[in-house]
């Protein structure tokens, strides 16, 4: 009898023991390094997100990055960095294994003589259509431009080439199909022109019904519930807000304030003009570009930020405490008398250690009082 107690006894605790100890893992997990295709070195302050999701690592000083606790199942990592192509890939997260997903970024051909308005969109929720602005900024003629890259079914361009005269813009339409939307995606095309090419990024949420009243891309606030009309920063780390658009005679005077939620304090913030002189310019900067409805441009304007003016020349320089809404001011000169609406996407810039992600406040169709 004892040893039928005994034998019982440890069966028992046996089986206890086996439950505990090999419970079957549930979740898994992606890591790697993000290096240069040419150098092979490895590249810090790479973003790399992970979809379905939109999870965002940064990578470190060796190059790499993780995502941890994830459910078993297929995902796509896009990974981006300034002066790179950004580049993508399908990753099977299974159970209770850690995936290595090493990858490589080619640096960008330089397009002479072009610039883009922006190469972060963010359709957000609600957004069916955005706009994506090319502008001969050359002084050699006629540019031809064309898209490439465009690898999901629910995106589309509208045109996919063209030329541009010199000192003009065309504008791009971009079209998500929310029809084919289920879950978070991202993805990237391609913008080609004077021997160059640059990566644009598109990211779009699940609809959560209608258009023109909820989040806007970037998650910036929409105020008013304007249809068309949007606010956002192309850093997640800012964020903006429009607080009067009037008009005054031929001006119209745009207010806004900004709001600094993730650079830390930061010493030297640029505000970069219409015409600001390239030589006044960081690398990773952009100029502000101003259009009304109907695409037309508008140089002559003045600046004013945290106090401090300049004109369509030169950039303001200024600091950007954490946490401190900043408040600016541009007045338009000579604005057609029948526009409605404004656009403005403001050219910035941060003395950061990492890089702004796309340096741009964008305010587009802003109704005009």
């Amino acid at each position: 009898m004892r040893k039928f107690i005994l034998l019982f006894t440890f069966t028992f605790f046996g089986l206890l023991t086996w439950s505990c100890d090999d419970e079957m893992p549930s979740s898994g997990s992606i890591y790697g390094m993000i290096s240069d295709a040419e150098s092979t070195s490895p590249i810090m302050g790479a973003q790399v997100i992970l979809s379905p999701g939109n999870i965002t690592a940064v990578t470190g000083s060796d190059g790499t990055y993780e995502f941890q606790n994830l459910d078993a199942g297929q995902y796509k990592l896009m990974v981006s960095a300034s002066g790179y192509n950004v580049n993508n890939r399908q990753v099977t997260v299974v159970a209770g294994e850690s995936i290595i997903c090493d990858m490589q970024l080619k640096k960008e051909k330089a397009m002479s003589g072009i610039e883009l308005s922006t190469k972060t969109l963010d359709f957000g929720t609600n957004y069916d259509e955005l706009t994506l602005d090319i502008r001969n900024t050359g002084t050699s003629g006629n540019i031809d431009w064309y898209i490439s890259n465009i690898t999901e079914n629910w995106l589309s361009v509208s045109p996919a080439d063209g030329t541009i005269e010199m000192g003009k813009s065309s504008s791009i339409k971009v079209v998500v199909d929310r029809s084919y939307i289920t879950s978070s995606e991202i993805t990237t095309f391609n913008v080609n022109a004077a021997g160059g090419s640059t990566s644009v990024m598109v990211s779009v949420e699940p609809s959560n019904g209608g258009q023109g009243g909820g989040d806007n891309p970037g998650g910036g606030d929409n105020p008013g519930g304007n249809d068309g009309m949007s606010v956002w920063s192309g850093d997640y780390r800012l964020s903006a807000e429009v607080t009067d658009c009037r008009r005054n005679g031929t001006q119209v005077i745009f207010e806004y304030t900004i709001l600094n939620e993730g650079l830390g304090d930061v010493d030297d913030f640029r505000i970069y003009p219409t015409e600001c002189e390239e030589g006044s310019m960081s690398l990773n900067s952009a100029k502000t570009v101003i259009v009304d409805e109907n695409h037309k441009s508008y140089l002559d304007s003045d600046y004013v930020f945290n106090n401090k003016s300049t004109d369509q020349y030169w950039p303001i320089i200024t600091s950007l405490p954490s946490f401190v809404k900043a408040e600016g001011r541009i007045v338009v000169h000579d604005f057609e008398s029948d526009s409605k609406t404004i656009t403005i996407r403001l050219g910035i810039s941060a003395d950061i250690k990492e890089e702004l992600s796309d340096p741009r406040i964008y305010f587009e169709n802003i109704p005009i009082e």
